[in-house]
């Protein structure tokens, strides 16, 4: 189920990185939208961090 999770979360990010690429090349890296996708994909990312450290966490960190 974790790695089930996982996985989607690594397309959904997969999938904002497109669509943040996209709208900085429409709209410019300054635009408020980029800015919520950029934030979006950066809660998207430390969501994944989390889950792979539960998985298989780095010597000397605890899996809490």
């Amino acid at each position: 189920m974790l790695l089930k999770n996982a996985l989607e979360l690594s397309k959904g990010i997969n999938e904002d990185r497109r669509i943040m690429y996209d709208a900085v090349q429409n709209k410019g890296i300054y635009d408020p939208e980029v800015r919520k996708i950029s934030q979006q994909l950066n809660k998207k990312i430390i969501a994944l961090q989390k889950m792979m450290n539960e998985m298989d966490p780095l010597p000397g960190e605890s899996s809490h």
